[in-house]
């Protein structure tokens, strides 16, 4: 069942196999998986719990509703960024644009050589990908509902000879309403609220809302529980107290929440890599004024790719705004912006990815364990990705008949034409002229590692320090991936919680792990005769 703070009379101490903090990309497969082998699950989730008639095609009420900070979220160090989190049941792939891509193999084999994940074999991640995918019905966006937008974008790009195409999206007849990022009114985007939460709760796992775990109890290097409080809707205050013991607990509240509650608990600290190690993906915008209308904002936001210059680090990706949202991004104001708002309906957008090479991030614990704080700095080699990926990206906009090309960048607001371009290519960017840069993807707080002296946790998601204590959410993502995450989050996810399976059944996931990943390997294989035969 789902339980709503205005369904509580009173205090709530429970019992169960596994308490799951947070109910995301993370939490939710985790959730399913062990609800469905028959234990008893709890899922705790601060933010509420909304449907598909709760989004109503506004964004400032998503944006209070289903969002941390309201999405201002933000990090300190030059540039400031924005990094928008959900919170809500179905964390932030209730919120996002739904894009499921693979782990690159050049990060996984980066992941073996330098941060000893040797046992994270490929084949098995393909195998849980392949499940997933299906479960999730992800397939390429449907040209039909991609919007002009994105068409006349990768369109431009293709005859410039850049490789791209339509990003895969776990997505059920998406109908390009173009407010993923809201909410989905029409329940396509198989978002975890949509998918895995509901099935682990009809497995019998219990989600409670609008409640923050402020504790993780810890006895004699064992986790045995959690402790919290139900928080009021309007105003955020602690109502009643939560507590659930459980010999397993899986923490999963994403890469500035999970690392604060183990600095405010004081637990798995020994390696000092609790909150380093940020990584965000920085992106850049570009909004480009046409001469014909393309039909905004309907459309997937997040349908088309290019991927030409993902080797240097530069993934760019479509996007539309609403207009509220591009009335927030546009570089001017006065007279200025109205003029430009008049304009909407001929404003083409289109974002871009940055993969870090050089820049430096941390969390660290702020006034409470709700309150982190994330320290980010772009490095000089990153300014200078994004600074390329806005030329790329204006080259494709003017290629396409664009009048102007507005960017986020000092003394280049406004691009003109070729030799603003120039212009811009010879400039050296300085980080504090920078402006509206927003980034979705943290990670990395509390990798993973094969060594307990510059790790948080093992490969199957288990703390080195704290027996029985597992994190599964983008902090464990020990480098930048370059790509979208939440897929490779959720594989993860699904391998951990057979990990979990077998310490609740065995007591011991070492003895087990041999045994399990044959069982893996024999079922890749038939799959593969399977796929021969036919």
């Amino acid at each position: 069942m789902i339980v709503k703070p205005g369904e509580l009379t009173g205090n709530i101490r429970r019992e169960a196999d596994v308490a799951i903090i947070g109910s995301g990309a993370g939490g939710g497969p985790i959730a399913k998986e062990l609800a469905e082998a028959g234990y008893s699950v709890v899922v705790l989730e601060e933010g509420g719990y909304f449907t598909r008639e709760d989004f109503d095609f506004r964004p400032g009420q998503a944006f209070m509703r289903l969002y941390r900070d309201a999405g201002q979220t933000a990090t300190v160090g030059l540039p400031v960024i924005i990094v928008p989190q959900g919170k809500t049941v179905g964390g932030t792939t209730t919120v996002n644009s739904g894009t499921c891509l693979r782990v690159p193999r050049h990060v996984l084999k980066r992941w073996h050589l330098e941060c000893g994940l040797r046992d994270l074999e490929e084949d098995e991640l393909n195998l849980l990908y392949a499940a997933l995918e299906e479960y999730l019905f992800v397939k390429r966006a449907d040209p039909e509902v991609v919007g002009e937008n994105n068409l006349l974008f990768l369109r431009t790009a293709e005859k410039l000879g850049y490789s791209g195409g339509f990003l895969p999206r776990n997505a059920k007849d998406c109908e390009g309403y173009g407010v993923c990022a809201y909410g989905c009114p029409s329940g396509a985007k198989q978002s975890v609220d949509v998918s895995f939460i509901p099935d682990a709760v009809r497995a019998g796992a219990d989600v409670y809302t609008r409640c923050r775990v402020e504790r993780i109890v810890v006895r004699g290097g064992k986790v045995t529980g959690v402790r919290g409080h139900f928080l009021d809707p309007r105003s955020g205050r602690r109502t009643f107290r939560m507590g659930v013991d459980a010999p397993v607990v899986v923490l999963a509240g994403g890469a500035f929440q999970t690392p604060s509650l183990l600095l405010h608990n004081r637990i798995c600290l020994s390696s000092g890599r609790v909150g380093e190690n940020l990584s965000i993906h920085p992106c850049g915008a570009t909004m480009a004024l046409m001469d014909e209308p393309l039909g905004n904002p309907r459309g997937i936001p997040q349908s088309a790719y290019v991927d030409d210059f993902a080797p240097e680090g530069i993934m760019l990706e479509g996007v539309t705004l609403p207009p509220a949202i591009m009335a927030m991004t546009l570089p001017w104001g006065g007279r200025r912006h109205a003029e430009a708002m008049c304009m909407y309906s001929r404003i083409g957008t289109f974002g871009s990815m940055i993969s870090e090479h050089d820049s430096s991030g941390r969390v660290v614990a702020g006034p409470s364990a709700r309150q982190p704080l994330a320290f980010y700095n772009m490095g000089r080699g990153d300014v200078e990705r994004l600074k390329r990926s806005v030329l790329l990206m204006a080259e494709v906009w003017f290629a396409a008949g664009a009048r102007r090309v507005y960017t986020p960048l000092e003394g280049f607001k406004e691009l003109a034409g070729a030799r603003d371009l120039g212009r811009l290519a010879r400039t050296r960017l300085r980080r504090a002229g920078i402006y509206g840069l927003s980034a979705y993807h943290p990670m990395g707080t509390c990798a993973m590692g094969g060594d307990p002296h510059n790790s948080v946790v093992r490969s199957s998601g288990e703390t080195w320090e704290v027996e029985n204590l597992f994190i599964c959410d983008a902090s464990v993502l020990p480098t930048s991936l370059g790509v979208n995450p939440q897929l490779t989050i959720m594989a993860l996810a699904v391998r951990a919680a057979g990990f979990i399976d077998d310490r609740l059944s065995e007591g011991s996931i070492d003895t087990r792990n041999a045994s399990r990943l044959d069982r893996l390997r024999n079922r890749l294989r038939r799959e593969k005769e399977s796929t021969i035969v036919q």
